[in-house]
């Protein structure tokens, strides 16, 4: 099996940029495509010897969601150790928007509507690996 060792995962890379929808960041080894991965939420479950490939993390742009990042992240390897998903809430942002209404007996109502605007960010962690065989 001939393996090519890289800084930046070329593979992951373009999966992000084609969808748009998922910013990954990875470091380690790629090798040839590999159809069904297997899925580990848990080292004790991941069976045998094996290596292991790099570190990836997958944070889906806004309106995309976490399950765009795992298609992201599957290409390459014989399995995918899931390590968790963090979440990163911004502070909160304001806008005010004011709408006068005059009447015809010339008074005014003023109407004012605040909009609280927060950010929500999860991230998704996970280790590629290789089976020894």
């Amino acid at each position: 099996m001939k393996r090519i060792p890289i800084l930046a995962c070329t593979l992951c890379a373009a999966c992000a940029m084609s969808s748009c929808a998922v910013e990954t960041t990875y470091i380690g080894k790629t090798y040839p495509v590999t159809d069904n991965p297997e899925l580990f939420f848990s080292w004790n479950d991941v069976p045998g010897s094996y290596e292991t490939m790099g570190r990836i993390i997958a944070t889906p742009q806004p309106f995309s969601d976490l399950e765009e990042a795992q298609k992201a992240i599957e290409k390459g390897a014989d399995a995918v150790v899931f390590e968790g998903i963090s979440r990163t809430v911004s502070e909160p942002t304001f806008t005010t928007t004011e709408h006068i209404e005059k009447s015809d007996d010339g008074s005014s109502t003023r109407t004012a509507t605040t909009q609280r605007n927060v950010m929500v960010t999860n991230r998704l962690e996970a280790t590629f690996i290789k089976f020894r065989r």
